[in-house]
């Protein structure tokens, strides 16, 4: 029988350093949970169209996600510090000159181009925060470190987004920007600089090591498109049903209501003690998802849709925290930094599908159709999750191999 047992977040957090690499993690998540939101706002405000705004702001995730597995791989081999360090000041220059791009008005084929770059500097915090916890921590408490893991991703998004769009009410979008990257950037060097918990560089021995991931990492990276799809609609589709509404705040709200239903599913879901496989749970999660995202495009323009948002996202919890729990459990152990960055690598496929398409859509009916593509991509996660495992299973054993 499934039971609720909180104490395994106070057993993870006794681990030597725990606290102080948890909350430098945290800080350094504030640009990649904010600023494609921040760039949505520039490019609109300079612009006036949300499909080109979030065209812009796709092409910073998916240059953030596709070089993610590659920062994480420079992680595993070089270690953690001279990469952290590195990527706070190629964060602070790649997104100062986008910045300057759009507010200078050059050609629109640039903005795309610097955001693309941006992106790609900019390293992802979430596998090297986990790594540590896979290094530190007994196999049976994993489940709840990386619980612990996905409320410190939403967390950052109850908070980041609302003072973000505050700051580009109060001021301009340019300057909520700054101050979530001059954030991520102490983030970056204090979580750099906390040597002690470390994972050890990998030993290269024998063979050329391998640059694609085990199959068994798949599922999840290509089911993970959906989740992709789902943020991305989510992010522009919540600027244009502010607007709708006349007050641009809104946003920061809609999505901080998102966030604070994903902090407390993945609290939850992290406390309880569970007899089913990683991957029961992972599926099990989904098709919740699937059918609370159904809902959305029914109540697109009426203020209950603050409410529906915190469901999905209570239900998103759980699958991120599953999914994350299942790669490491199939991961290399010379390897877990870089294969840990690769559910990014579907989110960052999926993220302009869904934010260009939900841009149309908007632009062509409004925030109900924006809602009907972020409704969709939750039935592609477990319809994606489902076939993957299923191809994934069908193997024959002899034929199962730990990589391609």
């Amino acid at each position: 029988m499934t039971r609720i047992d909180f104490s395994g977040y106070r057993d993870v957090l006794r681990v030597t350093g725990a606290p102080w690499f948890t909350l430098a993690g945290w800080v350094a998540r504030f640009p990649r949970g904010t600023l494609n939101l921040g760039i949505v706002l520039l490019v609109q405000t300079a612009t006036g169209s949300f499909a080109l705004a979030g065209g812009v702001g796709a092409a910073f995730v998916v240059g953030m996600a596709f070089a993610g597995p590659l920062w994480s791989r420079l992680m595993d081999r070089r270690g953690q510090q001279p990469v952290l360090l590195l990527a706070a000041f190629t964060l602070s220059l790649a997104v100062a000159v986008l910045v300057g791009a759009v507010l200078a008005e050059m050609p629109v084929a640039t903005w795309f181009v610097l955001a693309v770059v941006a992106g790609a500097v900019s390293v992802d915090v979430g596998p090297a925060v986990r790594a540590r916890w896979s290094t530190l921590v007994s196999p049976e408490r994993r489940h709840s470190a990386f619980a612990l893991e996905s409320i410190a991703d939403e967390s950052v998004f109850v908070i980041a987004p609302p003072v973000l769009t505050l700051i580009a009410a109060a001021a301009a979008p340019q300057v909520g920007i700054a101050v979530i990257v001059v954030v991520g950037a102490i983030g970056l060097l204090w979580l750099g600089l906390l040597r002690g918990s470390q994972p050890p560089r990998a030993v290269l021995t024998g063979p050329r090591p391998r640059l694609l991931p085990p199959l068994g990492i798949l599922p999840v990276t290509v089911a993970w498109i959906g989740v992709g799809g789902m943020f991305g609609s989510f992010d522009v589709t919540s600027v244009a049903w502010a607007d709708r509404f006349g007050s641009p705040w809104l946003a920061g709200l809609m999505m901080a209501s998102l966030a604070l239903g994903n902090t407390a599913g993945a609290l939850v879901y992290g406390a309880l003690r569970h007899r089913a496989s990683l991957r029961a749970r992972w599926l099990g999660s989904s098709v919740l998802l699937a059918v609370a995202g159904l809902a959305l495009p029914f109540v697109a323009d009426s203020l209950v849709s603050l409410a529906v948002a915190a469901v999905v996202g209570a239900l998103i919890g759980p699958v991120l925290v599953a999914g994350f729990a299942l790669v490491e459990s199939r991961a290399d152990r010379d390897r877990v930094t870089e294969l840990l960055a690769y559910p990014s690598l579907g989110v960052g496929a999926g993220i302009p599908l869904g934010s260009t398409l939900a841009g149309v859509g908007v632009d062509a009916a409004g925030p109900p159709l924006g809602f009907t593509v972020m409704a969709v991509s939750c039935v592609a996660i477990l319809v994606l999750g489902v076939v993957g495992e299923a191809l994934l299973a069908a193997r024959p054993r002899a034929a199962s191999v730990p990589s391609l």
